[in-house]
């Protein structure tokens, strides 16, 4: 698996750049690519919650009740059978404080243990956009250096995090971003046997979703903060949070794509990264492992 993604990463420094277009996506094309690296496939995906934010269900989706909501800060780890790789790296605390705006929120000290020794023991590890809650566990952490060699970083990614980072902490300069793997792709990267990485910038322009076929042949969609609720995908609605700079156009054809699977594909799992609802439902039905490895 590891050589194969080194080979795909190179590939990708001959790739042209093509004219900017509508967003779109082919699922058909997605299940394609995931066969196209050979190896043992993944055998399961665990997600940890390790904090959490309190906000009105309103900012989550727009339209939606003024009413309590939890949004889940989470991992999730694909596991194969010789290794796992990590999707997101978690935060630390000072982190997390930023995203509360003055309000202390929960943070649960030792779920973050765990995430920062998955995160460690990781083959590689992917993330699905540059904010804190997703980045900083590979960045604003004395394992920096350490994680560096083996996160995934896109170029879209790093040049917000180099000139506009969410905060000061997950700031980048030229020379650590040096330390980061580095990719670039136009639409679809095969990562490893069962995994793609699908490029949606729309939330941040450096975001992506993770599209994941386990051997059982169950198939999952990790779509980060396209949308912070599922019925964002239901209903395709965007977020109403005056806090955040979306392209709410791409993200409408996102949510419109992510809407047509959701009601025609029942053996896929799309998976909203914040969804506190969602993650407790599937995990007491065993589609996620409710712990890391």
């Amino acid at each position: 698996m590891k050589n194969a993604v080194h080979l795909f990463m190179l590939a990708l420094l001959f790739v042209t750049p093509q004219k900017e277009q509508d967003w779109t996506a082919n699922i058909d094309q997605i299940r394609q690519a995931a066969r196209m690296i050979p190896g043992g496939a993944p055998l399961r995906i665990n997600v940890l919650k390790f904090a959490e934010s309190r906000r009105a269900k309103k900012f989550s989706v727009k339209g939606a009740p003024d009413e309590p909501s939890v949004q889940a800060r989470t991992v999730f780890q694909v596991v194969y059978p010789d290794g796992y790789v990590m999707v997101d790296s978690g935060m630390d605390q000072q982190v997390h404080n930023f995203f509360g705006r003055g309000v202390v929120e929960p943070y649960d000290l030792e779920s973050a243990k765990q995430v920062e020794r998955a995160v460690r023991g990781a083959r590689a590890i992917i993330i699905t956009h540059e904010h804190g809650d997703h980045v900083a566990g590979v960045i604003h952490t004395p394992f920096a250096q350490e994680l560096a060699s083996k996160t995934i970083l896109t170029r879209d990614q790093v040049q917000t995090l180099l000139k506009n980072p969410q905060m000061p902490e997950i700031q980048l300069t030229p020379e650590t971003a040096g330390r980061y793997n580095v990719v670039d792709y136009q639409q679809y990267l095969p990562f490893g046997p069962g995994v793609v990485l699908i490029k949606a910038p729309g939330h941040t322009p450096g975001s992506q979703m993770i599209y994941v076929v386990l051997g059982s042949g169950r198939e999952y969609l990790l779509i980060g903060d396209t949308a912070w609720h599922m019925d964002g995908v239901r209903y395709v609605k965007g977020k109403d949070a005056p806090w955040i700079q979306e392209d709410e156009n791409a993200l409408i054809a996102q949510l419109t794509w992510l809407n047509g699977l959701y009601k025609t594909e029942k053996n896929l799992f799309i998976i909203a990264s914040h969804d506190d609802e969602q993650r407790s439902e599937l995990t007491k039905r065993g589609i996620l492992g409710n712990k890391l490895e």
